[in-house]
Formats: structure tokens, C-alpha cells, sequence
């Protein structure tokens, strides 16, 4: 195994203090330029970028000393920062330490003559001439002992993870279906999922909610790894419904094998001293983290599957992180279930989950990408971000803050100023947003701050508005930079302290693509990704990446869709048609053998309707509503109750409760999509439009047809989640029926038309007719393929 100077002195840290962590910004060309100007005029013994290498039994040990004079007998390690030199020592002075000592020790190793070395750390600052400066000599034996007892730790861990591995391979090798059988839809999906991850493919995969596509997809990853065919798998959700179904997947599949995984849970929320900063003076799980880490590392990685309970529980037995333990496994851990931002977010990714600086056979991870229709917005979202006068004006205004951070921070915001003047309306106090070229004064004082902000993290802890310039600027530095590759726009709006500066991500596709690149074959999974080119398109893959559609074991009569041509839900129309709609909701709910969910585009709407449908057993979704609230609905309307009225839920399209969340659809039988739930018209929306456009794309298809259609699509799917049920979808509104919205609705669905009046008869009909309460075999869908958009008795919209 071969392993690099830099990871095995990171690996080998037996103490020290779990720090923010004291980064430079300093780029790689500058601390090398720095570190050359420092280095000039050494004598002709002197040797730069000087390459070693050692063994320690099948252990190669290699790296390139930054300076080495055999004539002086003196190692030098530089660092180049813009940080305060004794406080990056003071917190990661041991790995730096550990680097230096290595390379003596390589250097002993290779010439029995070193009987002694002077070794110097040297930390640089890139811009002037400062430098800060520690020594000390050590023994030729000392430093082989402290090579040979690093190289020992390691090779010790690498022995029991190579043992375990083996054994896992042999017992993944021969994994079974945790259940009596695969349906049909199932094994086409495992099949194409065991293809994408060994032969590096990428695929997008529509199949129903509740088909069962989480096992279908995590059993041929495991047993492509058993086979050889991939090291690692790192399965990504965008919300936390989907990370327990995989965790439960999981849970089935590691009764079986020898199987280690980890769940990533957010730094703030698993946190056993909220609010507190990762400081050892103000947070106990924090100091000697480094000593107490190896065992917990340990313990964590032995117990299989660690979900988040467990993983505290752990973290609390050893005195350390919870976080902090957690992506540490996750580096060594088989497989790691996460949300998409430690894999897309560009500032919040975690790098070392791929961990191939000391794993063996760490390179080949494959990606799931659960909710995949969820991808597009959410790295949007990730991507965007706006800088305001006030924020800046907010840090500049906080105390104790270094003087060359409130230079640059003035500098940001006399170019915002500048901005301002250059756009303002004399007529507007508060003017509309408007879009610019991209701001190039603003990039270049953005950037020069940017160098300045390590000085910002001292004492940051004690000034929220400089740890929100500490998040915000780097985003908006990486925004400016990717604006070349026509992936982002520029509005400006607000007046005053309320001016600002947006990056609007136009285009993820990009990032997703490079995010995802690395990966040994991704494959992105939902049950609503129609039209596929649509999404294709939006994930950056258009044309060059597999396609399957999956209708699970789906019988197109246990599924009642009805489409209200006669009820309009445009804002202008909603006083006129409310009677009626509350008229239908009552009549579902009157002649549904269950609960209802009805889902409506805004919270203003919801409660007009709500208020209007009236009637006992209701509960609506409210704004900011606290986690025991939304479980507590959640388990209201999964249940059936003594009542004579079924419950019904109002809540907002595109919210929790109509996308993702599991409601039991044993109790849930029926949802009542009120309009397609279009977002209002917004310069952000327009801009990815215009771009669209101007690609020869449909921009308001992307921007707002799409997000739209595919949370009507959630929300639909809700009900009728397992194979022996039934379920009842009312969609309300005419535009539902038009070609360039019902594309986006799964072909597999039979829709009807029916107006308002005749909706509560025919879902009296559809619930007393005869329907299919068994799994619907793959043959007798193929059969039926024919009626998927209509049949007798049924309307072709």
C-alpha cells in the first residue's frame, strides 16, 4: 500500500484539540511562489521539492520535503497562510509537526550517518515579508521510533479493515433478496443499477413511489461490491424521509453481511452543544478529540449500521464530536447515507468521504441519487446566493475585527455603493430588481477579501455578522468565478443598506455533472421524471446517459385520476369557484373509505379552502410549524379514526406533507391536487428562462412547468404506495388536461375527465367497482399497456 507524508501524519495524531478549522487562503501558486522568494539564495547543498520514500513492511511511505540541507543537516516543512501564524500552530501545529518529523525520519532511514537533524517549521505569509519560526533537534533513533510507530497505527487499521473486507466480499458475494422474490419491475431495475455502477455508466430511473426501487437499487450495489466490481457506495437524499427508507433497506440487507454504514446527520442538529463553536474552551467534546477519536472511530465502525441514535450514543461513550466522529467513519464506512450537499454544495462538500489517500481499494464509489427530481432546484438553490450592503455594513460595525479585514470589507461595500448610483431610480425608493453584466470591480474586492478571511475567524465566534460574511463570501467569489461558463446571472435590487447583489444559478446542470464525475457510475432515482429529457437536461446529461422507466407492479385500476376541467384556480378566479371546490372536497371525502390529503399552491389559499370546506376532522399545515407538530400530523392522518367524517389534511403542494413524506396509504386514500401550483412570476424564475431560451430550450418549461408538475406529481403519490392498495387523485383545475402540462404527469396513469358535479358520484363508482387488490404482474401490464391513456368508459384528455 502506498501512502503519502501528509495522510499518514493526519492519521497518525494521537492528541490535540478538535479546532474551526484555522484554513488559509492562500493558493496553491502563491504559497509556492512565497515559499521559492523565501528559499532564494540558499547555498548549492540546499535542495528544493526534495522527493523521499521508506517502508515499513508492505507500507510505502513517499512525499517531497519543502527544503533539505545535507551539509546543514536541516529539514524544513513551509506553510504558507494569511492567518495568524501562532494560532494555526496552536491548532494544527501536531499534523505539521508530525509531516516534518516523518520526512527526517525518511531521511534517517535512507543514511546511517544521520545521527541527528535540526528540523524547522517555518509558516509564511504570501503577501509580505513576514515569517514565524519553530525548531528543534531530534535523535536519529527518536525519529525512526516516531516513523515506525506512525506507520504501525496505520498498517495495524489497515490490517482489520482489509480482514473485514474480506470478509464482507465473501459474504456480499452470495447476498439474497431480503425478500421471497424480486417483482418483475425490480429486477429490471437491479439489473440496470448493477450495470451502471460496474461499468462506470450513468443512468436516470423513473419508477412508482412505493415500487420498491430503494432495495432494488441498494441490493446490486452491495452485491457488485461483494463481486469486486466497486469499493463504496454513497447513497444521497434530499430530505430525510428518503435516508430512512435506505437506512431500513440497509438495516434488511446487513442482517446478512458484515456491512458497515453511516449516516450523515447535520452538524447543527446532531450537535450536543448547540450553539457553542468547535473550541475546546467552550465545548468538552471537543478537547483531546484526537486522543479519544481511534477508539470511537473503532466502536462506530464495529456495530455495522450506525444511524443517528447510535452514533451519539458512541460519540457520548468517548468524549468526542458527534459530527466530527461521524464524517470520520463515513471516510472508512461502506456505505454513507447523506443529504445531496456533501455531495453538490461546492463550499460544503466533504472531499474525504472518498478517503483514497489511506484506504486500499477506496477508489470505485458509486452514487444513488434518491428524489432525483428534487436535484435541479436544490443545487440552484445551492449554487445562488446575495450579497447585501447590510451584511457588509453589519461585520464592519462589529468590534475586534483585524484592520486589513475592515480595509477590504469597506472596499466591497464602496463598490455595491457604486452599483447603486450607476442603477438607481430617482422615482423608486425601493427599485425592481434589474439585471447586470457581471460586476468585475465587485468581483476583485470580493476576492481581495476573500484573502483576508482567515484574519476574519478570530474571535468570530462572538460576531454573528462576520461568521455570516465568513459563509457568504466565498459562495459569492465561486459564483463570480463560474459565471464564464454561462451558468449564472446577475440581478441587482433594494435601496440603502437593502442593496444588493444576486448570483442566480441559471444552469446547475454543470455542477451536477462535475460533482458527479468522479463517481464509478451514478444512477439518479424518482417516481416523477417525466418527460425524462426535461430532467436529463436540467442534471446536465442531455442525450449522452441512459433512460428506464419502471411501472413498478402497477395496475392502472387501482389508481382513480380525475382531472376537474370546470373549476378554475387562477387567483382572479378563486372567490368564484371556492363554493364548488369545497363542494367536491366534501363529496371525496364523503365516499372515500379513508383519509384525505388535499394539497393547494399557497398557504393563503389553504386556509380560504379550508375555511369554506369546513366540516369536523381537519387539520392544515401552518407556517414554521415545530418538528413535534409535523409528526404529529404526519401520524394523525395515517391513521383511521373512530370518526364518522374521514380526516382530512390541508396542506401546500411542494410542501413536506405532499412530497416525500410517508404517509401510511392503508389510512390515506384519497388526494385533491387544487392547481398546478405555479410560482408567481419572479425576476430570479425569468432569468433561468431566458437562459433556457437563448439554449433553444423551452424557458418557461424549465423554470416554471416543470417544478410545478413534478410536486402535483408527488403529491399524487402519496396514495396507493403498495402493490394490494387502492387509491383516489382529483386534480382540479383545467390546465391539468393541456399537452404541455399532462406531458409532465407519468404515461402509465389513466386520467379521466370529469366535471365538478359528477366527481363525487364517480368516486362513489370507483371505490364499489371491482378493483385489482393483488400485485399486478409484469406480463398483465404489458398486456394492458394499450389503456394506460384511456379505455372504455374513460375520457382522452
Amino acid at each position: 500500500m502506498r501512502v503519502g507524508v501528509t495522510a499518514l501524519a493526519e492519521f497518525a495524531r494521537s492528541r490535540g484539540d478538535l479546532r474551526a478549522r484555522q484554513g488559509s487562503a492562500a493558493l496553491a501558486q502563491e504559497g509556492v511562489a512565497r515559499q521559492r522568494e523565501w528559499q532564494r539564495g540558499r547555498g548549492e547543498s540546499y535542495l528544493r521539492e526534495h522527493r523521499v520514500r521508506a517502508a515499513f513492511g508492505e507500507l510505502e511511505v513517499s512525499g517531497r520535503i519543502d527544503g533539505w540541507d545535507p551539509l546543514a543537516r536541516l529539514v524544513e516543512e513551509v506553510k504558507t497562510t494569511r492567518g495568524d501564524a501562532t494560532a494555526l500552530h496552536a491548532h494544527e501545529g501536531d499534523v505539521h509537526w508530525a509531516q516534518l518529523r516523518l520526512y527526517a525520519a525518511m531521511l534517517a532511514l535512507a543514511d546511517d550517518s544521520l545521527d541527528a537533524l535540526q528540523l524547522r517549521l517555518v509558516y509564511l505569509h504570501p503577501d509580505v515579508a513576514d515569517e514565524t519560526t519553530f525548531e528543534a533537534i531530534e535523535s536519529r533513533d527518536d525519529l525512526i521510533a516516531y516513523f515506525e510507530a506512525a506507520c504501525a497505527l496505520l498498517a495495524a487499521w489497515i490490517g482489520l479493515v482489509s480482514e473485514r473486507l474480506r470478509a464482507r466480499d465473501a459474504q456480499l458475494s452470495v447476498l439474497r433478496f431480503p425478500y421471497a422474490d424480486f417483482r418483475p419491475d425490480q429486477r429490471l431495475l437491479a439489473k440496470h443499477v448493477y450495470r451502471s455502477l460496474r461499468d462506470r455508466a450513468d443512468w436516470l430511473v423513473e419508477a412508482p413511489t412505493g415500487s420498491g426501487k430503494t432495495i432494488a437499487s441498494l441490493f446490486p450495489a452491495l452485491k457488485a461490491m461483494g463481486e469486486g466490481a466497486l469499493d463504496r457506495l454513497l447513497f444521497v437524499t434530499a430530505r430525510g424521509t428518503g435516508q430512512r427508507a435506505a437506512l431500513d433497506a440497509l438495516g434488511r440487507l446487513a442482517a446478512q453481511a458484515e456491512l458497515s454504514a453511516v449516516v450523515l446527520t447535520a452538524k447543527e442538529r446532531i450537535c450536543f452543544v448547540p450553539g457553542a463553536p468547535c473550541d475546546p474552551a467552550h465545548c468538552a467534546y471537543a478537547r483531546g478529540y484526537y486522543e479519544r477519536l481511534p477508539a470511537a472511530r473503532r466502536a462506530l465502525l464495529e456495530g455495522g449500521l450506525a444511524r443517528r441514535g447510535r452514533i451519539e450514543a458512541v460519540a457520548r461513550a468517548h468524549r468526542v464530536c458527534p459530527f466530527a466522529l461521524s464524517v470520520e467513519a463515513a471516510s472508512w464506512a461502506d456505505v454513507v447515507v447523506c443529504d445531496y450537499n456533501y455531495v453538490f454544495d461546492p463550499v460544503a462538500q466533504l472531499t474525504r468521504l472518498r478517503n483514497e489517500a489511506l484506504r486500499p481499494g477506496a477508489g470505485r464509489i458509486g452514487l444513488i441519487v434518491d428524489e432525483a427530481h428534487q436535484l435541479g432546484e436544490r443545487v440552484r438553490d445551492m449554487l445562488g446566493v446575495r450579497l447585501e450592503r447590510g451584511a457588509v455594513k453589519a461585520a464592519l460595525r462589529e468590534p475586534g475585527l483585524p484592520a486589513l479585514a475592515v480595509k477590504r470589507l469597506r472596499s466591497v461595500d464602496r463598490a455595491l455603493a457604486a452599483l447603486a448610483r450607476n442603477l438607481r431610480d430617482a422615482d423608486a425608493a425601493d427599485p425592481p430588481a434589474s439585471e447586470i453584466a457581471k460586476p468585475l470591480a465587485l468581483g476583485r474586492a470580493v476576492a481581495r477579501l476573500c484573502a483576508t478571511l482567515p484574519a476574519l475567524t478570530k474571535g468570530m465566534e462572538a460576531l454573528p455578522a462576520a461568521r455570516q460574511a465568513r459563509w457568504l463570501l466565498p459562495r459569492f467569489e465561486r459564483a463570480l468565478d463560474g459565471s464564464a461558463e454561462g451558468g449564472y446571472r446577475f440581478l441587482a435590487s433594494g435601496a440603502g443598506d437593502a442593496f444588493g447583489v444576486e448570483a442566480v444559478c441559471t444552469a446547475p446542470g454543470g455542477r451536477i455533472r462535475e460533482a458527479m464525475a468522479p463517481f464509478h457510475g451514478t444512477v439518479r432515482l424518482s417516481g416523477t421524471l417525466t418527460p425524462e429529457r426535461v430532467f436529463q437536461r436540467v442534471h446536465g446529461f442531455a442525450g449522452d446517459a441512459g433512460f428506464l422507466r419502471s411501472d413498478g407492479a402497477f395496475d392502472p385500476r387501482r389508481l382513480g385520476l380525475f382531472v376537474v376541467p370546470d373549476v378554475s384556480t387562477y387567483a382572479r378566479d378563486r372567490a368564484r369557484t371556492l363554493p364548488t371546490l369545497a363542494d367536491l372536497i366534501d363529496g371525496v371525502r364523503r365516499t372515500t373509505p379513508g383519509n384525505c390529503l388535499v394539497a393547494l399552491p399557497s398557504f393563503a389559499y389553504l386556509d380560504a379552502v379550508a375555511d369554506a370546506a369546513g366540516g369536523a376532522n381537519v387539520r392544515r399545515q401552518t407556517q414554521r410549524m415545530a418538528q413535534p407538530d409535523k409528526e404529529s400530523f404526519v401520524e394523525w392522518l395515517s391513521k383511521v379514526g373512530s370518526e364518522e367524517t374521514p380526516r382530512a389534511g390541508f396542506v401546500v403542494t411542494g410542501g413536506m406533507f405532499a412530497e416525500s413524506v410517508d404517509f401510511d396509504s392503508r389510512a390515506l386514500r384519497a388526494v385533491i391536487v387544487v392547481g398546478p401550483g405555479l410560482a408567481p412570476r419572479s425576476p430570479q424564475r425569468d432569468l433561468i428562462a431566458a437562459d433556457a431560451a437563448r439554449r433553444g430550450d423551452d424557458g418557461d418549461e424549465l423554470a416554471y412547468r416543470q417544478p410545478a408538475m413534478t410536486r402535483v406529481a408527488q403529491a399524487v403519490g402519496r396514495i396507493a404506495r403498495r402493490v394490494d392498495e387502492r387509491g383516489l387523485a382529483v386534480l382540479v383545475d383545467p390546465r391539468f388536461g393541456w399537452p404541455r402540462y399532462r406531458g409532465f404527469l407519468p404515461p402509465r396513469w389513466r386520467i379521466r375527465a370529469v366535471p365538478a358535479r359528477r366527481v363525487p358520484a364517480e368516486a362513489a363508482k370507483f371505490w364499489s367497482a371491482p378493483g385489482s387488490d393483488v400485485a399486478y404482474s409484469g406480463r398483465h401490464a404489458s398486456q394492458d399497456q394499450d389503456h394506460l391513456h384511456g379505455g372504455p368508459g374513460h375520457q382522452q384528455l
